[in-house]
């Protein structure tokens, strides 16, 4: 909790250091990105940026290894090539994994990279006038990362490693903003290509208000399981960040709540800086291995 503690502290005191707003030449410059589920909730705008982000996350008691902690560092990276079409790599970092109770051969205090993903995306609506926008996307996720933090090559109950075919991600991203209202949305299927991983269906919900450079705002997470994996004897499900191919999980979902804040720090004529953080706790009976979770995220962005 001394962790969480400085983290809060760091960036409540980055942010006091904020200066006055430029006027920003972009369309949707009001516009913030979401904080939550950054692996999947994409940002409609095509942007170039560059995001660190770091995760605390309390693993849920009655999921396998009896709870425990894990924490992840990782850096986005968005390239716009025209106002409606960007690249995108939006996973990638490492990760840090304490359980409370270690499995040997599965899960154990242990550390290493997550996977890699990446892909593009497109907006089909871009009325500026009316502040409405949305956009397309595909994402691939490589099978690259650490079997040691349930990445990349994990074991299978018939204990042959397999990495798999990754997951193929297309998705919608939506916004709307009203006023100093502002509201995001995004729809995917994260679709594993073949049976080791399990496939999911996301949504995910974003509203904020601005006040000044301040954006208090409230977003909701929803990830269903829609057909099984074969790796894990198991019921429960990795959420965002882990695919845990678990056998048992299919039509079985966590929805999650979170409430935050981001931070204009600077805007200028040809950068802005954002900072965000928000703490995110399962709305459901069933939590799969949401306890609770702290995000926190540093933009610095062209313009």
């Amino acid at each position: 909790m001394q962790k969480i503690a400085k983290v809060v502290a760091g960036v409540v005191a980055m942010a006091s250091c904020a200066g006055e707003p430029a006027e920003g030449a972009d369309g949707f410059a009001s516009f913030i990105s979401p904080v939550t589920n950054f692996t999947n909730f994409e940002d409609p705008r095509a942007t170039t940026e560059v995001r660190p982000i770091f995760m605390f996350h309390d693993l849920a008691n009655d999921f396998v290894g009896g709870g425990g902690e894990a924490y992840l560092l990782a850096v986005q990276l968005r390239f716009a090539l025209t106002e409606r079409l960007a690249l995108i790599a939006t996973k990638d970092g490492y990760v840090w994994l304490r359980p409370n109770d270690e499995i040997p051969g599965a899960v154990t205090h242990d550390d290493g990279f997550a996977n890699l993903a990446f892909g593009a995306k497109y907006a089909i609506v871009y009325d500026v006038e009316d502040q409405r926008i949305a956009t397309l996307g595909l994402r691939y996720e490589v099978p690259s990362g650490d079997a040691q933090v349930l990445q990349g090559k994990v074991f299978r109950i018939d204990g042959v490693d397999d990495r798999g075919k990754g997951v193929l991600n297309p998705f919608l991203s939506t916004g709307f903003g009203f006023g100093d209202f502002h509201f995001l949305s995004y729809t995917g299927v994260r679709a594993a290509l073949d049976d080791v991983d399990s496939s999911f269906f996301d949504m995910s919900l974003h509203g904020d208000y601005q006040v000044g450079n301040l954006f208090p705002l409230l977003e909701v997470n929803w990830v269903q399981t829609i057909s099984d994996g074969e790796r894990l004897p198991l019921g429960g499900e990795g959420f965002d960040l882990l695919n845990l191919g678990t056998t048992n999980g299919a039509g079985k979902g966590v929805v999650t709540a979170a409430v935050g804040a981001r931070y204009r720090v600077a805007q200028f004529e040809a950068i802005e800086i954002d900072l965000g953080t928000a703490v995110e706790f399962p709305l459901t009976d069933r939590e799969d291995l949401f306890g609770f979770r702290l995000s926190s995220d540093f933009i610095v962005r062209l313009r």
